[in-house]
Order: structure tokens, then sequence, then C-alpha cells
């Protein structure tokens, strides 16, 4: 085997390759132009000598996106011995060692993959997937006697589950990175290792002028995160705030306030649910969330948690000083989902109320919800419980905007935590009207709310 012609550069490059063997899952990016595919490339040539015990796959979203990784294999793989199998779309050695190079973007698609063994398992730009869940089930598949077995991914701020890889690899404790850490469920160790244009002076040598086309492009969140890597700046947010400022220190829940909850369900997405309080002056305050992959039993279980579990509504010892006045839900949960009679058939509705969640239908409306959502946040009347809300508020700040309407939110993404905030906020927002809040009617009790009859605890 010749000399590999590829060496990572001093910085953040390096430190990734120095973490192979005692982080399980890195996320390596943030800034445009910071070497991430040259990184992934070069990460699994770290372990070519292991020889047929090494076997990767490299993912892009789509087929045609994987064309400029696959120049960019051309020009380091064949010093090293490697030889391309175009039909195949495959680099392999002659020791044995492999590497595929596919897309995938949605769970279904991990299918194709069981059974399957890797050594290494490369994400590229894994922001603009739809969601996590291809990701999540594909760590099924490493596995073998092959060392330091690892996921490698790269991504950049913004993209359709911005939010998600966010909380995945947590970045919000740690923004500056170098901060690894063990996921309770699966063990493993992960680690995000920021990278800016700066860190990349081979890029900069051959091209001085691409960070002045960056900042060419004017959007200061766009720059910010292209340029610095910040994931707090969404480019063309549909509400580019900090979320810092929304922020706020848990607090006790008074008895005379209205708590309801809100959850958007997803069988081949996440579902994310959050628990909403309203105060005597219609302000809004998510004082809980649920956000988790799953089946329809899973989901009423973590519902209930969420509403039962939270420590602000509770009286002494956990006993719960009240319950949600309702959950809300989309209407299609109430859809029949399995064949045959119509009396046998089943909704997910069913499912959660047999766990004793009993479900109202929400409020949808799409323009008018995200409406009401910026008009509380623009005058300071929604807020977040920290360490309690962020899943529900990252994907609030990443949801994009339609292009093609701009009153409304871009589908797809990680919108879910979104979504479930919108349906709760289009059962309750009414402008304020400068009215002297009365101090013990909570508010304003929606009378729809009111009017629920008994017969759950949510009720």
């Amino acid at each position: 085997m010749t000399d590999f012609v590829w060496s990572p550069q001093v910085g953040p490059q390096l430190h990734a390759i120095t973490a192979r063997k005692v982080i399980d899952e890195l996320l390596y990016g943030g800034a445009r132009g910071g070497g991430k595919t040259s990184l992934l490339l070069g990460s699994f040539a770290q372990d070519l000598d292991q020889g047929a015990a090494w076997r990767g796959i490299l993912f892009r979203r789509s087929h045609p996106e994987l064309d400029e990784v696959v120049k960019q294999s051309l020009e380091i793989y064949p010093a090293t011995g490697g030889e391309w199998k175009v039909g195949r779309r495959e680099w392999h050695w002659p020791n044995g060692a492999q590497l595929s190079f596919r897309h995938l973007d949605n769970e279904a698609d991990v299918t194709r993959y069981q059974g399957h063994s890797y050594s290494i398992l490369l994400w590229d730009e894994l922001a603009n997937h739809s969601s996590l869940d291809a990701y999540k089930a594909m760590l099924g598949t490493l596995r073998g006697p092959a060392k330091n077995k690892r996921v490698v991914a790269t991504a950049n701020p913004g993209g359709r589950c911005h939010g998600e890889v966010k909380t995945y690899f947590g970045i919000d404790r740690a923004p500056g990175g170098y901060v690894p850490f063990r996921c309770k469920k699966s063990g493993m160790v992960r680690c995000y290792i920021p990278a800016r244009v700066e860190d990349n002076k081979i890029l900069l040598d051959s091209d001085p002028g691409y960070i002045d086309r960056l900042h060419a492009v004017g959007d200061p969140a766009l720059v910010a995160a292209w340029l610095e890597g910040d994931w707090d700046a969404s480019p063309g947010s549909m509400f580019a705030l900090s979320r810092d400022a929304l922020l706020v220190d848990p607090f006790e829940i008074p008895d005379s306030w209205v708590v309801f909850a809100s959850l958007d369900y997803g069988e081949n997405n996440p579902t994310a649910g959050c628990l909403l309080a309203v105060d005597y002056d219609d302000d809004v305050w998510v004082i809980n969330s649920y956000y988790a992959s799953g089946a329809g039993a899973e989901h009423a279980r973590g519902i209930s948690r969420m509403v039962e579990g939270c420590p602000f509504t509770c009286g002494k010892n956990g006993v719960v000083g009240r319950a949600a006045r309702q959950v809300l839900a989309p209407s299609d949960m109430w859809t029949k989902r399995a064949p045959g009679e119509a009396s046998q058939a089943r909704s997910v509705a069913d499912t959660f109320t047999e766990h004793g969640v009993y479900l109202h239908r929400a409020n949808m409306d799409r323009v008018n919800g995200w409406r009401n959502i910026g008009n509380l946040l623009h005058h300071g009347r929604l807020k977040f419980f920290r360490g309690y809300s962020e899943p529900i508020l990252d994907s609030l700040l990443s949801v994009q905007r339609d292009q093609r309407n701009m009153e409304d939110v871009a589908k797809g993404g990680d919108d879910h935590g979104a979504d479930a905030l919108r349906y709760g906020i289009n059962h309750v927002y009414k402008p304020r009207k400068g009215r002297t809040p009365a101090s013990s009617d909570g508010g304003r009790l929606i009378e729809q709310i009111i009017a629920e009859k008994p017969g759950s605890r949510y009720s």
C-alpha cells in the first residue's frame, strides 16, 4: 500500500482523528468550508490496516448529493491502493476493506441494510436529513470484530433536523464542543467538535475570497451559521430569536392557572408533546415536554409521564396537585389504522384511551397558528422552562419559512415540537385586551376547556 495522501489539518480535524479510540458518536463541523467531507473520508482510512474487518458505509440524503463526496474520494483513495467500483458505488482494497456510498433519508430505507454489519458509519450533512430516525436505526448495524467501531457525522446549522441534531449531540450544553458525554440508554459516548472556515487552511490558501463571499449573502443569521457555525442562528427561520432569552428557571405553577397538554403524533417521525400553563395575563409557559420515537402505547405512556411527572404541578411527596384539563391531538389520530370490520379497526386515539390518556381534537390551523405564536413571542408572552422544554423550543427555532407562502412554515424537518406547540397555542390564544387580571380566575379560562366534561385524569 502506498503512502496515504491525506492527513488531518492541525486543529479540529486532528482532534477528531485522535478521538476515534474514545468517541463512539462524533459530530464534526458547524461552519461551511470546515473540511467536513474530507474528515469523513480520512476517518475511514485511518483503520484500513484492519483489512476485511474494516467495512464502512457513507450516507447522504439523496443519490445526487453523493457526487461531490465521490469526487473527493477519487482524489484521495487511489493512493491507498483502493479500487473504485463505479456500478456499485463502492471502494474495495486488496486486503478486504470496503466502503460503500449510499443515500438514505428515512427510517423505512433502513430495512435494506438489516442483517448488515459495519465497522464505521459515516453521515455527511446529517442535519439535512428529515429526522434522526434512520441514523438511530442504523446504529444496530455497528457490530463485528473490528477495533475502533464508531459513527462520524458532519453537519451545518440549519437544515430539516437542525434541532434534533443539536439536542442529540448536546450542543446546547457545550456550544464550544469538546465535551464528551455518555448516553445513559445506549452507553455510547458522544461528542461535538466544531470546525470553522478559519480551521481549513487548505481551502483559504486555494480560495482567499471564500470568506468574503460568505459575508456577501447579507443575512446576518445566515452568515453566523455558515461562517461561525452558530447553531443558535437559524437562517430562514420563522422565529429568529435568542434561545437564552426564551428560557426561564422553573417555578411552581399556581393552582389557579390553566394547565393543559398538546401533542403531535408521528408514526415514521418522532412524537412531540408539551405541557403548557396559562397565567392570569394570558401568557403561556411551556413547563414540560416529551420527544421520542416509538409506537402508540409507548407514546401514550410518555405523554402520561409528561403530565403526571411534572414537578411544577405536583403537591407534596409528588402527589399531583391537579391534572391537565385537556390533551390536544391532531385529527388523524382518530383514523382507523387496522384492516377489517369498522368495529374491529383501531385508531391511535383508541390506544391512548386504553392507557388512560383521553385525547381531544386540536385546532390545526397553520397560518393563524404560526401568527399566534409569533405574536406571543414578539410581546414576551411565551416562555420555556429551562431543563424541561428544550426539545419544543429547539424545534420551534429550527422551522424554516415556506418561500412559497411566507406566512407558513416549510413542511418537513424537525417541526414536530413546533406543531405540538401550535396546536396548544391555537387552543388558548387571544390578544391581550388590557384588562385588569382577576386574582382567582386563572386568567382567561377558555370556554372550550371549562366546558369539557370530567371523565378522565386529564379532564
